[in-house]
């Protein structure tokens, strides 16, 4: 703990009203009796006193709830969700965030400490803060550490943190229980900082031929970590990737998008819970992605042919594991846009 943070506003009301415990007790044992590590898990007792509207909107948002996690996970259960909630809280929903994660310590999942000395950052930082979490695919990609690869040219050009595209208005949530993060209504949109980049408006020919049909970042993104390669034990090493197919949302205002892979399988609860799936062919394993690796050229950008006749691109049916083909049928690309 840093001194300053004796004399600071968080520090007023005293440790326990924060960590509770027995602030009078004569010994270590019993004044830890009864103590809250983690005060933020609860933010309507922790936070709420003070922030009590960012506390409503934050209980409802995406960081905080895992929504979209949870609702990929109730199509695939069926009937069988209510015996597979509690394995979901017990393993997938242990990786919300509260308020602390972000503003005082670092996440459980990168086993915690503090950012600055128990001082709350109110912005929180990029690799501390975000990057804890974050930090296997989206951290690498942003920053340029993915050997042999630049940095997203927002960070390389401009030092974009997180908190540029993702402010805290989007973080703590608007009090709506949207269903996955690409409903939010904030959600970062290249066309708020590139309005000349709409088709209609674009001096780019490709921009105007390529409307309403592929996202920015088929053409403006570099390759990227797959999930499968890191969630299969110990030891495992990721790979990079760069897979072009069909987006699965039906609110999305393209058609094609890049994909990456997640390591579901239809026995992934077994161990827990047998047969926890049945509708395992509800939801793709290859999910639209948003790579955080952004440049202005890239090898799409050089020429048409660099994906136009490029199988190798592409998500084919032959690229998938046969017990996820019915999963994937409506991603998979079943033909290649010739080259031209």
């Amino acid at each position: 703990m840093k001194p300053a943070f004796l004399t600071s506003t968080h520090n007023m009301a005293g440790c326990e009203s924060c960590h509770k415990g027995t602030p009078k007790a004569s010994d270590r044992e019993g004044a830890h009796a009864g103590f809250v590590a983690r005060p933020s898990r609860q933010p309507e007792a922790a936070c709420g006193a003070c922030h009590a509207d960012l506390v409503a909107n934050v209980k409802t948002s995406m960081h905080f709830t895992v929504r979209g996690e949870e609702n990929l996970m109730k199509l695939r259960a069926a009937h069988r969700w209510p015996d597979v909630q509690p394995v979901f809280r017990q393993a997938c929903q242990g990786c919300h965030a509260s308020c602390g994660d972000c503003h005082v310590s670092k996440a459980k999942s990168a086993r915690g400490g503090l950012m600055d000395g128990h001082l709350f950052v109110k912005r929180p930082p990029m690799e501390e803060g975000c990057g804890t979490c974050h930090g296997g695919r989206v951290a690498p990609e942003y920053l340029g550490k993915n050997e042999g690869f630049p940095p997203d040219v927002h960070w390389q050009k401009a030092k974009m943190d997180c908190v540029t595209c993702h402010p805290a208005a989007q973080m703590h949530g608007d009090g709506t229980a949207y269903p996955d993060r690409h409903a939010v209504r904030t959600k970062p949109q290249c066309l708020a900082c590139h309005p000349n980049a709409k088709a209609a408006g674009s001096p780019i020919e490709q921009h105007a031929v390529h409307q309403d049909r592929v996202n920015c970042v088929v053409c403006h993104s570099t390759v990227y970590r797959g999930c499968e390669n890191c969630h299969v034990g110990a030891g495992a090493k990721s790979s990079l990737q760069f897979k072009i197919g069909r987006t699965a949302r039906a609110d999305a205002p393209y058609r094609f998008t890049l994909l990456r892979h997640v390591p579901t399988v239809r026995t992934m609860l077994d161990p827990k819970l047998k047969d926890g799936m049945p509708n395992y062919d509800a939801v793709p394993t290859w999910k639209d992605t948003t790579p955080h690796n952004i440049q202005r050229r890239t090898p799409r950008t050089a020429t048409c042919n660099n994906c136009h006749g490029n199988a190798r691109i592409f998500l084919k049916p032959g690229d998938l594991n046969p017990a996820e083909a019915a999963a994937n049928a409506k991603v998979v690309m079943p033909d290649i846009p010739p080259r031209r």
